[in-house]
């Protein structure tokens, strides 16, 4: 199956994610008008959640992608994980 969303954060940037899936994340695609150092960790973040299972908790989304050492600027990994789950018909 394939899911898109999109979460706006609160100092106006954006968060795009596209999510082909089944039971688990199979790839993920993180896009958005925000800032990442180093800038190869957004694919880092990406492989962080493929693989995990779609009924995964926002918590347990969040604590696999902070094993990725990144500075996240303008986003959190929770507004990722937020979008992950609107992607698969989760969000709340």
């Amino acid at each position: 199956m394939h899911g898109e969303a999109s979460k706006k954060v609160s100092d106006g940037k954006l968060v795009n994610v596209e999510t082909e899936y089944s039971e688990v994340f199979e790839s993920v695609d993180i896009r958005g008008d925000f800032f990442i150092e180093p800038p190869q960790a957004l694919d880092a973040l990406e492989n962080a959640v493929e693989g995990l299972s779609v009924d995964s908790s926002r918590d347990e989304i969040v604590s696999q992608m902070k094993f990725v050492d990144a500075d996240l600027i303008g986003f959190s990994r929770g507004d990722i994980a937020d979008a992950l789950l609107e992607a698969v018909g989760r969000g709340e």
